[in-house]
């Protein structure tokens, strides 16, 4: 697709609805690949969302995968130990994300890098059972984003989010159901329970949800190690 049609096309359709906004990742000739546009569009619609008074965002993608990863061919500036305005983006749009009272993420295909940390940076996530994730960014010479070092860490302990993030392996939905990172759904009713859960999220007082949220956070920074660490 040429840059002019891209340029015309809404890379990030948004959907105001009562307390939610639905944000669709809108490049899957690309396989919804972060380049500079469409996390502009993304970072836009995230900061819209919050303006417009949502409590809630439902971020979902068009196509057969969710997010290949950034797009490395769109030439930024971007560098190991460097970042560049891709990665610079990628980092608003975790920290919007995780602004939010609440966060849905619905997965139907491949989740690589950035895709996936967009997934771990909300509190829901649904995937499908085609569903697949893949951090390929340190065997590349890339960090991966703080952001999503730590919620990794505070969901499964610090050895099980090592070998999540450093070793480039492919995870499916069942590997990280185990986990407890997320929920397993059939692919033919994905987008309506995404769309349903994020609605009774977005019926609750906002203020509440935010302090549950919070409180939770706490809870998790001081409690014991995950069961499933303790095993490892």
């Amino acid at each position: 697709m040429s840059a002019h049609v891209e340029a015309a096309r809404d890379l990030c359709p948004a959907q105001h609805l009562d307390g939610l906004v639905v944000l669709t990742l809108n490049r899957p000739e690309a396989r919804n690949a972060l380049d500079v546009p469409l996390l502009q569009a993304f970072v836009a619609g995230l900061a819209a969302g919050k303006r417009a008074g949502a409590g809630v965002v439902l971020v979902r993608a068009e196509g057969p995968a969710f997010c290949a990863g950034a797009d490395v061919r769109s030439d930024d500036g971007t560098a190991s130990g460097r970042p560049g305005l891709r990665r610079r983006l990628i980092e608003e749009s975790l920290d919007l994300l995780g602004a939010y009272p609440a966060a849905v993420v619905a997965v139907q295909g491949a989740a690589v890098g950035a895709g996936w940390a967009v997934a771990a940076a909300a509190d829901i996530v649904l995937a499908s059972p085609a569903a697949s994730f893949r951090f390929p960014e340190l065997p590349l010479g890339f960090p991966p984003p703080d952001s999503t070092v730590r919620r990794l860490e505070a969901a499964v302990g610090p050895a099980r989010a090592l070998r999540l993030l450093a070793l480039g392996e492919r995870f499916v939905a069942d590997d990280l159901a185990g986990l407890g990172l997320v929920d397993v759904v059939p692919e033919t009713s994905l987008d309506e329970k995404a769309r349903e859960t994020a609605a009774r999220l977005a019926a609750l007082p906002p203020e509440l949800l935010r302090d549950l949220k919070a409180g939770l956070s706490a809870w998790r920074r001081t409690s014991p190690p995950n069961t499933l660490e303790r095993q490892s």
